[in-house]
């Protein structure tokens, strides 16, 4: 019999050795000072130790709760390929109206749209004719893109390295996403939200610049001989009725938003000083090799821009004005802030979809950004031509690099460029290079996406519910060992042994597949402290019957076991059944649960099944019995 039992022995050691091996990091990092942990950090070890612990979850841990929604009036305007006044104020009334939770965007839109007599075919030819079919359509892409922003925001935030992410769908328009850990939540915000729309524009000559501002400035002229304040008309038209011939406006009120950067109280100037000669220009400051536009200016050249007459030249004239991203300060004689301002052509000439690769590093020594962050570009062979192409055309010529409508930087084509790389420079740090990296790699967003909810947990509380899972765990094992001890007696110090094992295990294999804890997975692993103990009172209680119909505790052992397999399966089975089911259809919390409560049950059939069993054929072998502590 004990030769018997060899195999059996070499399966447990193994097993056990393994449990140890998976939990030992584990038992390392959480028993690691902060200060080890920093040392382990620098000498790049740490990385290593962390890839095998057990991972907690956000509300063990801490970190970032998003509730994203997508932008979908945005998104329906993007997909119009001509677009007007009339489109853009039936979208706007309809967001508005739909700022109930009882109204759905699409149908205030459709009968705004039969309201006034549109014909959306104009704006929409693509998706057929009939207002059904546009309709139709436009609710597919909308379904469409939220399905692409979870997948790309899937993308992002696994390069962005937060350990076992939640991201998943809430209703039909929004995100949940939870981050655990989180540190930096400014630079994960920006990464969930940026579009990271990416355009290549070529930029305007100053000849052409310099013929559109003074177009648009006789264009605005009109305007002033009017009577007419080109940058307030549309905000306050009827209170112009109240003001007397000889009140001027003063530069402060006409920029004066709230925001300070749009106000300067010491300037006394007029409208009309502004404005007399050059209503468009008179707000831009010469640069070399550039314009630029003073911050304090810019909220009163966005309502310039805006001024039907002046989109109309802009259209006409095939171009567009951009502000950099960056703000400068020029250091003259007192410190002024400003913007560099491009006209560019009104098409890009390439789009970020041709990124195929997106690497950020250090400039290399012997170039101009030796030392500072960029990202390192390489296109797909499509755009590998036209990249070929319009640097080979366009030698001695401009070309802006455009992220989310702005200027990021706007370099010269010195030589064509035919193996499809490039380079984006102007980074503030390395994390920002990496960032951006991290977005054109995994696609720009469909549609914008903002953050309508926001909670930080901190680790304070992840220590607390840790503290009080791990009691609630203590709790319950120890109880159900006492009591198995008191009513088995010997056979309930087996069972013990068993319970103590299955739960070295669970843990062992949560390490190994690097799952994550969360707190309803504590409640699972408690759960499983009753499940598993299930089949040991099982095979107890056929093993007591079999005694007292006067058989051997070996015969009544082995008849125990035979008879009470079939009940423990059929038991188990059914639950493994529903924590699957939880698993595939559950989301976050409950995935959590299901997992510990899945390898739980099935681990508790291992140990009550095979290790207990070991153990009693290891006893009953030993010496002839007559009686058995049960």
């Amino acid at each position: 019999m004990q030769k018997n039992l060899t195999p059996r022995y070499i399966i447990i050691a193994v097993i056990l050795g393994w449990a140890v091996w998976s939990l030992w990091p584990t038992w390392q990092y959480q028993n690691m000072s902060e200060e080890k942990k920093e040392e382990l950090r620098t000498a790049g070890e740490l990385e290593q130790i962390e890839s095998r612990i057990i991972r907690q979850g956000l509300d063990l841990k801490g970190g970032m709760y998003i509730v994203l929604e997508a932008d979908i009036p945005t998104l329906v305007g993007n997909l119009a390929p001509i677009k007007d006044e009339r489109l853009e104020n039936l979208i706007a009334d309809a967001e508005e109206q739909s700022n109930d939770p009882d109204k759905d965007f699409f149908t205030v839109f459709e009968a705004n749209v039969k309201k006034e007599g549109l014909k959306l075919s104009r704006y929409y030819h693509q998706y057929g004719a009939s207002l059904d079919d546009i309709m139709l359509a436009l609710r597919d892409e909308a379904d469409d893109a939220i399905n692409r922003v979870l997948e790309i925001l899937q993308n992002r935030v696994d390069q962005f390295g937060v350990s076992e992410p939640t991201i998943q769908k809430q209703g039909k328009h929004r995100i949940v996403v939870e981050l655990a850990g989180i540190q930096d939540s400014e630079r994960a915000r920006a990464l969930l939200q940026s579009t990271a729309l990416l355009e290549f524009y070529l930029v305007k000559n100053v000849a052409v610049t310099n013929e559109i501002i003074a177009q648009l400035d006789d264009a605005l002229k009109s305007d002033i001989s009017e009577g007419t304040d080109p940058i307030k008309e549309d905000k306050e038209p009827k209170k112009e009725e109240n003001k007397t011939e000889d009140q001027s406006t003063t530069v402060s009120e006409l920029f004066g938003e709230s925001d300070s950067q749009t106000a300067n109280a010491d300037t006394e100037n007029t409208l009309d000083d502004i404005f007399s000669e050059a209503p468009f220009s008179g707000l831009l400051t010469s640069l070399p090799g550039d314009i630029g536009i003073e911050e304090k200016n810019v909220y009163a050249f966005k309502k310039l821009l805006a001024k039907p007459e002046v989109q109309s030249k802009l259209n006409n004239a095939n171009g567009q004005f951009l502000l950099s991203q960056e703000v400068e300060t020029a250091t003259t004689n007192d410190a002024v802030s400003f913007y560099r301002l491009y006209y560019l052509e009104k098409k890009p000439e390439l789009t970020g979809g041709i990124v195929e690769e997106a690497e950020a590093n250090l400039g290399s020594l012997g170039g101009g950004s030796a030392g500072q962050p960029v990202v390192s570009l390489a296109m797909n062979s499509e755009g590998s031509r036209t990249w070929s192409r319009v640097t080979g055309s366009n030698v001695g010529e401009r070309i802006a690099i455009v992220l989310d409508q702005k200027v990021h930087m706007a370099p010269s084509i010195r030589e064509k460029i035919p193996g499809g790389r490039t380079q984006i420079e102007g980074f503030a740090n390395i994390n920002e290079a990496k960032d951006l990296a991290i977005i054109l790699r995994a696609g720009a967003l469909p549609a914008p996406v903002n953050i309508i909810e926001e909670r930080i947990v901190g680790p304070s509380l992840g220590a607390d519910s840790i503290a009080q899972g791990t009691r609630a765990v203590m709790v319950g094992l120890l109880t159900v060992l006492v009591f198995m001890l008191v009513y088995y007696r010997l056979a309930g110090t087996v069972a013990d042994f068993a319970l103590v094992w299955n739960i070295l295990l669970v843990l062992a294999i949560l390490a190994s597949l690097q799952a994550t804890l969360t707190l309803p997975g504590i409640a699972g692993l408690i759960l499983t402290v009753g499940m598993s103990i299930d089949a040991n009172v099982i095979i107890f209680e056929r093993i007591r019957e079999e005694l007292r119909k006067g058989k051997t505790p070996k015969a009544a052992i082995d008849s125990g076991y035979d008879r009470a397999i079939t009940t423990i399966i059929d038991a188990n089975v059914t639950t493994l059944i529903a924590s699957l089911v939880l698993y595939q259809f559950g989301t976050g919390p409950i995935k959590g649960f299901a997992t510990v409560l899945f390898w739980g049950i099935l681990i508790s059939m291992f140990t009550a099944v095979f290790i207990t069993r070991t153990i009693f054929n290891a006893y009953v072998s030993r010496k002839t019995l007559t009686t058995l502590s049960i």
